[in-house]
């Protein structure tokens, strides 16, 4: 299943950029995801806040008991995120040094 993750900037501000994935199920919150790179030393680590399906139903009324049976299919399935800076985290995702 097509799975777009979509992620919030630590500062809260509007999501800034996404990505798809080819996935055989879709995260659920709470869940920890990590994403590597070709060529990039350390990773993006990500903890999953919520997740919004877009169905498309085809049809105007709900089936009925005993009609032929008309089922609708998931357009989309975004993933949000939140930054949760690691160990192996890419340098710019790594909390700021406290300064004395």
């Amino acid at each position: 299943m097509r799975v777009e993750f979509v992620f919030i900037p630590l500062d809260g501000e509007e999501p800034d950029h996404g990505l798809a994935f080819e996935m055989p199920g879709i995260p659920q919150k709470g869940d920890h995801v990590t994403i590597t790179r070709p060529g990039q030393a350390g990773a993006a680590s990500f903890i999953v806040r919520r997740i919004h399906w877009t169905l498309d139903y085809p049809g105007p009324a709900m089936a009925r008991c005993g009609a032929r049976p008309v089922i609708g299919t998931t357009t989309a399935a975004i993933v949000e995120c939140e930054f949760e800076p690691g160990p192996f985290s890419f340098e710019e995702h790594k909390p700021a040094p406290a300064h004395p």
